[in-house]
């Protein structure tokens, strides 16, 4: 998919300034890689694993096509495929000639408008988006990376389709307050009439499986592009149904402890895509809940199996009588015991519990930190390098 993005992050100059530089495109095959190419690519760290796996019957799998679709679930086939590309005019950006052909003529529409369009990055093969994947899993932790970068193998830019846009001035350059300047205004209305979609909205974090990205637009042509806008659908994978948005249903109308699944769902050992796959439940099966609840993840029965389901892929949940659907408050208004903990992962520092609030700075793994006060959310106070913030829970021990 995905351009790693310029993090707001409270780190040296120089780190700013190198972090920029692994966000901008591949240089040509003649000039130097902004980033050492890994000498082994580390199948642990590259491994596509997702909580659903759903058959692909009408979505178009050729990558040759304008219209293929790729995310975490649906990786290139081959993995490796490489597009013939073209530089988009007056810059080292490349993509298919198709979609370069469209942005073009995006670019002449928007500045007729007085909004000048700049083409920050493009096509990245599947060794170049590896580096990338890499380096960010180094700095803050697979988990986190997964969120910002896309495995190799399942980035919509090694398609040669997706482009990344900022301003000609270079303001909120990949960061989310591109949204509100004038490119951000102009291409977020208007990029669908010319073939362009934005593929990772705010608010569907959930169905992407990345953040927000308000700058990367997919190439579709426009007669999908037009027919996606039309259609109402907020990603990609609604448009194809590939990703069941929450029912709506009423729980009553359903027997308590039970839910649907929406999609084939792996049953795992614990609540985390990190533990073992038992089995595979059919989309539209009915499955019993156990009543215990883990960060999204359900427990529940099918087929003489008890284990663990994302809860993004159930519907019409409705929870044993006996039970509550959130884990019980007092866990988080407990005051912690703990006085320290240890990071297991390298850890952003937030102003606040969610990642919705500002990085303060970076926790390397296997550091100490101060817990400051009492849980809220699944989050913890805590205090390091003489700085208050909040921490996930689940990166602490």
């Amino acid at each position: 998919m995905k351009s790693p993005r310029m993090l707001r992050l409270s780190l040296a100059t120089t780190l700013s300034v190198a972090l920029m530089a692994t966000l901008m495109p591949l240089a040509p095959a003649s000039a130097t890689p902004s980033i050492a190419a890994p000498s082994e690519i580390s199948t642990q760290a590259l491994s596509v694993d997702s909580a659903v796996h759903i058959a692909a019957r009408k979505i178009q799998r050729d990558p040759s096509r304008t219209d293929v679709f790729v995310n975490k679930s649906y990786p290139l086939s081959p993995k490796k495929y490489a597009p013939k590309t073209v530089a988009v005019p007056g810059t080292n950006v490349r993509l298919k000639s198709s979609a370069s052909s469209a942005y073009t003529t995006m670019v002449k529409a928007a500045a007729k408008d007085g909004v000048k369009i700049r083409a920050v990055s493009g096509y990245r093969s599947y060794a170049r988006q590896a580096e990338l994947y890499n380096y960010y899993t180094r700095i803050y932790g697979q988990s986190y990376a997964s969120k910002i970068s896309a495995v190799p193998g399942t980035s919509e830019h090694q398609t040669g389709l997706a482009i990344d846009v900022g301003n000609n001035n270079s303001a909120c350059g990949l960061q989310a307050c591109f949204a509100d300047t004038p490119v951000g205004r102009w291409v977020a209305k208007n990029a669908h009439k010319y073939g362009f979609i934005l593929r990772y909205p705010k608010g569907q974090e959930s169905i992407t499986g990345y953040s927000y990205e308000p700058w990367h637009f997919r190439y579709l042509g426009t007669s999908l592009a037009k027919s996606y806008k039309n259609s109402g659908a907020k990603t990609l994978e609604a448009y194809y149904g590939v990703a069941g948005s929450k029912s709506t249903t009423p729980p009553s109308k359903s027997a308590k402890g039970t839910a649907k699944t929406s999609a084939n769902l792996n049953m795992r050992s614990g609540a985390g895509t990190g533990n073992r796959i038992l089995l595979t439940i059919p989309n539209g099966k009915t499955v019993k809940l156990t009543g215990s609840k883990n960060s999204g993840w359900y427990q529940v029965q099918y087929s003489s199996k008890t284990g663990w389901v994302s809860g993004k892929y159930l519907k019409n949940i409705s929870m044993p009588s006996n039970t509550s659907k959130d884990t019980p408050k007092k866990d988080d208004s407990k005051t912690i015991k703990a006085k320290s903990a240890k990071t297991t992962e390298n850890l952003n520092m937030r102003s606040g519990n969610g990642t919705n609030h500002r990085i303060i700075l970076t926790i390397p793994k296997g550091k100490k930190v101060s817990v400051t006060g009492s849980k809220k959310s699944g989050w913890y106070p805590v205090k390091y390098a003489g700085k208050n913030g909040w921490a996930s829970g689940k990166y602490l021990r």
